[in-house]
């Protein structure tokens, strides 16, 4: 019993990974301009940058 309550508890409170997506409008959006952006705001957390059009203009994704 005490187990099964020592390993829910760690499960609960251990802090868990998580990613996030986030997008800024970025006219004209380049991908060196999107990945030093999105790096600057995600720091050690950034993982990936993606420059789209939408039918609002351009946008820069920021995946951490």
């Amino acid at each position: 019993m005490i187990l099964v309550v020592t390993v829910v508890a760690m499960l609960v409170l251990m802090p868990q990974p998580a990613e996030c997506v986030f997008g800024i409008p970025l006219n004209p959006c380049t991908l060196p301009e999107c990945t030093a952006r999105c790096k600057e705001i995600l720091g050690p957390k950034f993982m990936s940058a993606s420059c789209t059009t939408t039918s609002k203009g351009q946008i820069c994704f920021c995946f951490g």
